[in-house]
């Protein structure tokens, strides 16, 4: 790299009086200050020379401050669209002319400041969550990530309880990885048919009914020396209860068609979302198999309850997601964050997982950004009314979400919309783009050329 040229660089006095009242320190980024960089560093806004990302170290450059989830605004004079185009692609927060006016620089110099802050409150130093089985800091997940260390190498039945979508086979993993033993098991009580349901736990015999061609070992066989999890156990058949009730009492079961009975050691996890005390109640679960089951109850508080989890979460799902695709992203603005805990997410933990993966396969890298994401005006779903689609008879990708692939107004029209959007909005280019579909650099090169 050229060193000089980095450290030659240094903003005239016209930009210095532009910032000097924002109480925001800045950093004119240096090569040496990649040693010492961190994601606890004082600094709260780092400006770059757009010469920087032309220099052969700017890789290596960009990385580091990927990592150390580092915001950055990129400065030059006389900058083409294709080179705010770079720049923005490269993970620059905001890309700003020498000869813009200052009331542009000081909006740039704060969201970045105030989104550079919120991230360091988000996260601190933590940069990879994804290695973590149970995700979040909220008092209820470090609680449950100890009762989970405390439970893990008893052979203690566990019943998970919780809402649709809170991760409760998550947390079944989390006990099984715990208890040192062997395979992990998992079926889902609900979605097998009834008739086969116990062919499917307990194993068959050929011949024991239409198509058993030959004998075959049940899940609780698969299962020995390790876990089975029985997920939705509330919509276990009422018919085959007293034969798991059986296996939990003597670990001794029989296939079907069988006469010999096999012994295995199998330790239990089951989980639902249903009030089995009603189910009970109503003759649909038996009380002595929910005593068995429930020797420890787990309860899996929801999302809406511990919001603080959702910044973690989101990151961890973003970096699966973003293998999954194909695409590159590095971090998510904490402006989507703040819009993230403003709903009460009634889908839990999937249901932002299933938000994450469709706004990766919709926008490109390498920031999630907030302006692609509005909640849901209700519960019911209904889109915000800030989302203003192009084509409002088209349907959306999801509730909050723009819908980037339909719909295609002339270049006439969208410059119309623009300019109206904008003036609504105060002027907020990245929002304004994502609702016309266009990449934020067209607005900057409309703008710049008094379009709108």
């Amino acid at each position: 790299m050229k060193i000089a040229l980095l450290k030659n660089f240094d903003p005239s006095e016209r930009i210095r009086q532009r910032t000097k009242d924002l109480n925001i320190r800045i950093s004119y980024f240096k090569p040496e200050a990649l040693e010492i960089l961190s994601a606890s560093s004082s600094d709260l806004v780092y400006t770059l020379p757009f010469e920087a990302l032309k220099e052969m170290e700017w890789p290596k450059l960009r990385v580091r401050l990927a990592h150390a989830n580092r915001y950055y605004l990129v400065i030059g004079s006389g900058l083409k669209t294709r080179d705010v185009m770079q720049a923005a692609r490269d993970g620059a927060f905001d890309v700003i002319d020498l000869d813009e006016d200052d009331d542009r620089w000081t909006e740039a110099i704060r969201k970045s400041a105030e989104s550079q802050s919120f991230w360091l409150q988000l996260y601190g130093a933590q940069t990879d969550v994804s290695e973590n089985t149970l995700i979040g800091q909220s008092p209820s997940m470090v609680s449950m990530r100890k009762t989970i260390d405390r439970l893990g190498p008893t052979a203690a039945n566990v019943l998970i309880l919780g809402e649709s979508g809170v991760g409760k086979e998550r947390v079944a993993n989390a006990l099984h990885e715990a208890s040192g033993r062997k395979s992990f098991i998992a079926v889902n009580c609900g979605a097998i048919p009834r008739e086969l349901i116990e062919a499917e736990l307990f194993g068959a015999e050929k011949g024991a009914y239409t198509g058993a061609h030959q004998a075959r070992p049940g899940l609780v066989e698969q299962a020995n020396k390790g876990t089975l999890f029985l997920d939705e156990i509330g919509e276990l058949d009422l018919t085959l209860q007293p034969k798991l009730l059986r296996f939990l009492e003597t670990h001794q079961a029989r296939r079907v068609g069988g006469q010999k009975e096999y012994k295995m050691d199998v330790r239990i996890l089951s989980a639902t979302n249903r009030d089995l005390d009603a189910g009970i109640t109503q003759g649909l679960f038996r009380p002595d198999l929910y005593y068995r089951l429930s020797e420890i109850i787990l309860h899996i508080p929801p999302l809406r309850s511990r919001l603080e989890d959702i910044a973690h979460l989101a990151l961890s799902f973003l970096k699966v997601s973003s293998e999954r695709f194909g695409k590159f992203y590095e971090s998510i603005d904490p402006e989507l964050i703040k819009k993230f805990q403003s709903y009460n997410w009634p889908g839990n933990a999937r249901e932002v997982k299933n938000m994450i993966d469709r706004m990766v396969i919709y926008y490109d890298g390498p920031i999630l950004r907030a302006e692609w994401w509005d909640p849901p005006a209700s519960e019911e779903r209904t889109v915000n009314t800030r989302t203003m689609p192009v084509n409002t008879q088209s349907s959306m990708a999801h509730p909050g979400m723009t819908d980037p692939i339909n719909n295609f107004p002339t270049k006439k029209q969208k410059i119309l919309m623009a300019k109206k959007l904008l003036e609504e909005h105060d002027g907020d280019l990245t929002w304004v783009a994502a609702q016309l579909g266009i990449h934020p650099t067209t607005l900057y090169r409309w703008r710049k050329a008094g379009k709108v």
